[in-house]
């Protein structure tokens, strides 16, 4: 037979055990929130890298009327079942995006001393066809071009073009090189670095801005980056449709895909080779 405990005691065990089991419900549920938060985290509201979302689009606000893109909606399931996103912590300025009024911006500016002068003779009128060579200039036209020099150093050269006025009257300016149509510009070696950099290497915009301005104390913003690597996409259009007519023509080709996100929304990578060629390309899903 239990001997029966005083009415005082029995109330005080029971109190210590109910703070007891409060506490520990307490650090459950604070264990439960940061574990859903954990969980809910992507490349959009965290420092996660956009690779480790996978396939499934990041939930959006529960208020969002939109979620005719949510991969859960093909699925069949209930986009109110899913749960919102961890609010981030950043607090907005209230200010609208860009420039703001007396913003100083900036670009390439030439130079006063630069380290190559290359200077482009007119020969003849291109109107009458007469000889100018020893008409004297009117005006020279400078353009600029910036490239990567030694370590530390970037080189100018300065293109001047010679204008003359012929006896006829008709004036007359030397062409530049082809490309070169800036007054002060970033030269192909430039160009063709950054494009490698960031497409071969895998390095973002701003890295490849770094490494310019680190190695040459070359002033390369981010968004001409993007700007170098869209130019050259558009230049190699042509050059993609020789490798998509040699691989339909190649006797065996190996193909794959895989799954990546690209302006908010899934695409499929395809990738198509054989021993000479590959090719990669995207294509949307119609369900995306």
């Amino acid at each position: 037979m239990i001997p029966e405990l005083p009415a005082t005691m029995s109330a005080e065990i029971l109190l210590k055990e109910n703070a007891e089991l409060r506490m520990r419900v307490a650090c459950l549920e604070e264990r439960c929130r940061e574990l859903e938060e954990k969980v809910g985290k992507n490349s959009q509201n965290s420092s996660k890298p956009p690779s480790s979302d996978g396939y499934q689009k990041p939930c959006k606000n529960s208020n969002s009327p939109d979620h005719s893109d949510d991969l859960s909606a093909d699925k069949g399931t209930d986009p109110s079942d899913e749960k919102p996103n961890p609010k981030s912590l950043r607090q907005s300025s209230g200010n609208k995006a860009g420039g703001k009024k007396g913003h100083q911006g900036t670009c390439l500016k030439q130079v006063d001393i630069p380290d190559y002068i290359e200077y482009l003779p007119v020969k003849e009128c291109n109107k009458c066809q007469a000889s100018l060579l020893d008409s004297e200039p009117v005006k020279y036209i400078e353009r600029q071009v910036f490239e990567p020099g030694r370590p530390g150093e970037f080189e100018v050269t300065a293109h001047r073009a010679e204008v003359k006025i012929c006896t006829c009257g008709c004036r007359n300016q030397a062409e530049f090189p082809e490309g070169v149509t800036a007054a002060a510009q970033y030269g192909s070696a430039t160009q063709a670095m950054a494009v490698y950099l960031n497409q071969y290497h895998f390095l973002p915009f701003k890295r490849v801005s770094e490494y310019f301005n680190t190695l040459y104390k070359m002033s390369v913003s981010a968004g001409t980056v993007a700007n170098f690597v869209a130019r050259t996409y558009e230049n190699l259009a042509s050059t993609e449709e020789v490798i998509r007519d040699a691989l339909r023509e190649s006797s065996v080709a190996g193909a794959d895909e895989t799954g990546m996100r690209a302006e908010g929304s899934l695409h499929w990578l395809h990738v198509m080779r054989d021993e000479q060629w590959t090719l990669y390309y995207l294509v949307r899903p119609a369900w995306a």
